[in-house]
């Protein structure tokens, strides 16, 4: 599992990596199994690499995990829809936990698309050439 993990977590921090777009933050409910665990539930905030609405984004985030009562740190991806977000994640356990993988849902602060504007329209021939 750990070769698996390591191949996709590249992929994982180039979704995460913001280019030209604007950070959102989110707070939700992650759900986690495996790392040695019989599975928890955490409470969690996101940081999403981009805002809009209809988008998978890359995230990084912090969950505190109530039955274990542990600081759960992370990196997945997220869809993003009307003020909310759907998503899967990659934590680590500090206290000897080892990876986990977690399912999440929440609040997210998302933005429309942005419709491009439309080219200036062109008035005729001529004022093509004699541009």
């Amino acid at each position: 599992m750990r070769k698996s993990v390591l191949m996709v977590l590249p992929l994982i921090v180039g979704l995460a990596t913001p280019v030209a777009a604007d950070p959102t933050v989110g707070l939700g409910v992650t759900f986690t199994w495996g790392g040695g665990s019989q599975g928890d539930t955490g409470i969690g905030l996101r940081v999403f690499s981009d805002n809009k609405r209809s988008e998978f984004v890359g995230s990084l985030g912090v969950d505190y995990m109530l039955k274990s009562q542990r600081i759960r740190p992370n990196i997945g991806i997220a869809y993003l829809a009307a003020k909310s977000y759907v998503g899967m994640d990659i934590g680590f356990g500090f206290g000897g936990e080892g990876l986990d993988v977690g399912v999440g849902l929440g609040l997210a602060n998302t933005k429309r698309k942005v419709a491009a504007a439309a080219p200036p329209p062109v008035e005729s021939e001529t004022d093509l050439i004699l541009d």
